[in-house]
């Protein structure tokens, strides 16, 4: 670790340093400023030099994540729409997942769109908010300090040494910062080499499915970006020739493999790629946090590295603001790492999966796994766990001794951690229409930084439960937002028969699943690392008064001294919200 000099803070000093202006850097950067955070991007690389696009598909999770920042509806116009994800075998169809019967989202589709793309619509909400990004090579990092210092070197030589509260490393597979860092990059496995690359092809393919075709010699992927362009990949077991594979070999294997023929027309470039399987062995070293492929990378199959490097940004988005703002306590940060890395770890678990599946050469195996694969079809087995597995929308953040603790159950009913069908944003999209939010008025809207009560009354809203909503009203703060979500029929299956009180994080994930009652929605609420205002004296918590000298005691705050200053009160609508007709 190389050892900077500090140096006196800038009258510009922004708490947070994004290195890393790519995709996660991007939406890290529209998080914290949508929050009231100032931000300073610094990417390594200058503009344009990019010469592949890299990630190509969006999935839904990601879309409804990016709605928080006004990305997804200017996405879904520049992307071409993705309605399915098919398998073939020797050219015979195994089955299909189809994303556009996903129920629970705005967002019921992919979307296949360059990179360069993506960056561009997301870099153009983070101008809107007020930020930017500045180029420069990170050549330096001290963090054995109270505050990280990250020394940057700018075009024509000049240094700059930047002192922030927070950094975080979001600057791709061969981090600078992890690398400063001392940070480990773990993994096991062999790499699988891929030949990818892009251009027309004229033939009989569809447009809107994303396709695998796999035989004894290889495996085939297809993208369609629209217009008769797609995204080819195809397996090679070794490649040592000194330049970028050719058009022939594109075609060559399109006639071996793919189930409908197809003239590929010239590339617009090809490439080498080599599918590692890496996880940090950290994602956080004191205030230093690593998002993206700075932290994990895996198998292509499934399109899933960026989407997980989105929701890197989002967890670790709305917790920062939080503790920054003083709405939050430090200690929310502790479950990043756990809470991100395990779900990292499960996607290189299923990606390399699926990556070895498709690359089964002896009959035996490609028997076993064809019949497995239209066994599921046949039972509906392969649409009810493919289709929120590609979405993204199984992720989980339940407590968990190992990584099949996070697999779906076999039942819908929602646990601490999974994600409900709820949807925030912190200002409408440019074009949208003013207080738009995902999804209309088919689902609750979520507060996008603080947790939001969730009252469900069970069966029915009976006299009961009515006197139970408006104890739970009283008990939480002002600034907290509460909805009634009785009258969705579409939660009966996620949250049963029985009242309940559930605390949902700013994502969407459910931080607590309680007894509609004041007390433990208190200690919900501590739980979820939440700062809580003193109760006046005479305030009742938990069926007891308060007293001068059990406010502070009754509110669990730390001492005056070590407080941490409160947010901006919002008011809470007097009634709460009504489900859609």
């Amino acid at each position: 670790m190389m050892t900077i000099p500090l140096r006196e803070t800038p009258d510009d000093k922004r708490p947070v340093l994004i290195v890393g202006g790519g995709p996660v850097g991007l939406v890290l950067g529209c998080e914290l400023l949508s929050q009231g955070v100032p931000v300073r991007i610094i990417d390594g690389t200058p503009p344009g030099s990019a010469l592949h696009s890299r990630a190509i598909v969006v999935w839904p999770r990601s879309l409804e994540l990016l709605s928080r920042v006004g990305a997804a509806e200017p996405l879904a116009e520049a992307g071409n729409r993705l309605d399915a994800v098919s398998y073939y075998s020797q050219k015979r169809p195994l089955g299909s997942v189809e994303m556009s019967r996903l129920k629970d989202t705005p967002y019921p589709f992919g979307l296949v769109i360059p990179q360069d793309r993506t960056e561009d619509v997301v870099r153009d909400r983070l101008v809107a908010l007020g930020g930017k990004v500045e180029h420069g090579e990170v050549t330096g990092l001290d963090n054995s300090g109270g505050r990280p210092v990250v020394e940057v070197t700018w075009a024509g030589g000049r240094t700059e040494q930047i002192e922030s509260d927070w950094v975080i490393g979001a600057d791709g597979a061969h981090s600078s910062i992890r690398r400063l860092a001392g940070i480990a990059f773990l993994g096991s496995g062999e790499d699988v080499l891929f030949a990818i690359g892009d251009g027309p092809i004229d033939g009989d393919l569809h447009h809107h499915e994303l396709l695998y075709c796999y035989t004894r010699g290889g495996a085939l992927g297809f993208a369609p970006f629209g217009g008769g362009l797609f995204r080819l990949a195809v397996s090679v077991p070794g490649w040592t020739e000194g330049h970028p594979p050719p058009r022939a070999l594109f075609q060559r294997v399109m006639d071996e493999r793919a189930p409908r023929r197809g003239l590929i027309g010239p590339l617009n470039w090809t490439t080498i790629f080599r599918a590692r399987r890496r996880v940090a062995e950290t994602l956080r070293d004191g205030r230093v946090f690593l998002a993206g492929d700075a932290g994990h990378i895996f198998s292509a199959a499934g399109a899933q590295g960026m989407n997980t490097g989105i929701q890197d940004a989002v967890n670790l988005g709305w917790k920062l603001a939080g503790v920054i703002r003083g709405t939050l306590e430090p200690g929310i940060l502790d479950s990043y790492d756990s809470e991100r890395r395990t779900a990292a770890e499960r996607v290189v678990l299923t990606t390399a999966k699926q990556t070895s599946w498709g690359l089964f050469h002896r009959r035996k195996d490609v028997a076993v796994r064809d019949t497995l694969v239209r066994v599921a079809r046949r039972t509906g087995a392969l649409q009810r766990f493919g289709a929120p597995l590609m979405a993204q929308h199984d992720v989980t953040y339940r407590p968990a001794e190992t990584l099949w603790d996070t697999l779906p159950s076999l039942t819908r009913q929602a646990r601490v951690g999974d994600r409900l069908p709820v949807f925030s944003r912190h200002g409408p999209a440019e074009g949208a229409a003013a207080g738009a939010t995902p999804g209309g008025g088919r689902w609750p809207t979520i507060d996008p930084e603080l947790p939001t009560l969730l009252m469900w009354a069970g069966e029915r809203q009976h006299d009961a439960w009515v006197r139970q909503r408006a104890a739970l009203l009283e008990t939480l703060p002002a600034e907290f937002a509460a909805v009634d979500i009785s009258g969705w029929p579409g939660f009966r299956p996620l949250l049963g028969k029985q009242p309940r009180a559930v605390l949902v994080r700013p994502d969407g994930h459910i931080a607590s699943l309680t007894a509609p009652e004041p007390t433990e929605l208190r200690i919900a609420l501590r739980r979820a690392r939440v700062v809580l205002p003193a109760p006046l004296p005479g305030a009742s918590v938990g069926g007891e008064t308060v007293t001068e000298m059990g406010a502070s005691a009754a509110a669990g705050a730390p001492a005056p001294q070590q407080a941490t200053p409160s947010a901006p009160k919002k008011a809470r609508p007097a009634t709460p919200e009504k489900a859609a007709s």
